[in-house]
């Protein structure tokens, strides 16, 4: 009797110990599946930098159409590199024409083609969003520069470019972002020593290239709070993010998803602002921002600057009108 308890018990206490096991096994599984998956980035696409017809006339009414075909090509390369290199996104490849691309995609919803095969509105090669760029205004001119003050002259190479972009969600077709940058480089040598050729585009398109992308990183992902230390906040934006020692934040918990009751469109994430925070020191990668106003501020919070220091290559945003990619590509052709 006796041995017969002793074998009931070792037998619960081995069956207890297997699910012990099994449940620390899984656990560990899980946990490194989290640790070792991947998150998909992004897909984009960067348009065909475009000028208008207006600018490019100006550009050869005042000799510089050459000039202005070298921002648009340097930008272009300069553009695809920068969202490269952000390792946010996986650029994919693009469709120079996007008239065909939208003449294909017509035909294929017409009902005249299989549609297991037609191509799918907006898909552009698998991509998420879709970048066009657009100059809007060029102007370049040489003057020689006296500084009578020091006896001294110097030539001076000005170069101006005011440039738009819209952001559009290739799976509606629904712009989602428009914004407008100007940028203002100017290059000064001795007098005697000839202006480097090329060296003041290639600043200007630089500088627009790396707001250009700022601005589509703060629109398809969102700054935000990565780590809380203390008073001490910090957020996933370095240097050469438009972001600056001084700058204030404010500091943003998201709520539920809000859905359009209408068409059950789905809007946009509910807001509600939890905290101020100053920027106080920068990094690559990072900036820490000390927090003066701290009601709810936890990691995963949005965090959208609230003042700037002005900066001469961009302009505020246009708000984004209820446009579609569809209405783009027909208003040009």
């Amino acid at each position: 009797m006796r041995s017969s308890v002793l074998f009931k018990l070792r037998s619960k206490a081995c069956l207890t110990g297997a699910i012990i096991l099994l449940v620390c096994c899984s656990i560990v599984v899980n946990h490194a599946a989290a640790q070792t998956a991947v998150v998909e980035k992004k897909r984009l696409c960067v348009g065909p930098i475009m000028a208008i017809k207006t600018a490019a006339a100006k550009a050869d009414r005042n000799r510089q159409g050459d000039n202005l075909r070298q921002v648009l090509e340097t930008l272009d390369t300069t553009l695809i590199y920068q969202v490269n290199a952000s390792r946010k996104f996986e650029v994919v490849a693009r469709k120079d024409s996007l008239k065909a691309l939208l003449n294909e995609q017509e035909f294929g919803a017409s009902g005249n083609v299989d549609p297991a095969t037609a191509a799918q509105a907006f898909k552009l090669a698998g991509a998420q969003y879709l970048v066009l760029t657009t100059i809007t205004d060029f102007t370049m001119g040489q003057e020689t520069a006296q500084f009578t003050g020091i006896g001294v002259s110097a030539n001076r190479e000005s170069v101006r470019v005011s440039c738009s972009i819209e952001i559009y969600d290739t799976t509606t077709g629904k712009l989602i972002e428009s914004a407008r940058f100007r940028g203002h480089q100017i290059n000064t040598n001795p007098q005697g020593n000839a202006t480097d050729e090329g060296v003041t585009l290639t600043k200007i398109t630089d500088r627009l290239a790396i707001d250009i992308l700022n601005r589509i990183v703060d629109v398809i992902y969102p700054a935000k709070v990565v780590a809380k230390l203390g008073t001490q906040v910090t957020i996933n934006r370095g240097d050469n993010a438009g972001i600056s020692v001084g700058q204030t934040w404010s500091v943003y918990a998201l709520g539920a998803e809000i859905v359009d009751p209408d068409t059950g469109e789905k809007l946009g994430r509910n807001e509600a602002e939890v905290g101020k925070i100053k920027i106080s020191r920068i990094t690559p990668k990072l900036s820490y921002g000390e927090a003066f106003e701290d009601t709810g501020i936890v990691i995963g919070s949005i965090v959208r600057p609230t003042s700037a220091e002005p900066v001469d290559s961009s302009e505020p945003a246009k708000p984004a009108e209820d446009k579609t990619l569809s209405d783009k590509v027909k208003s040009d052709m």
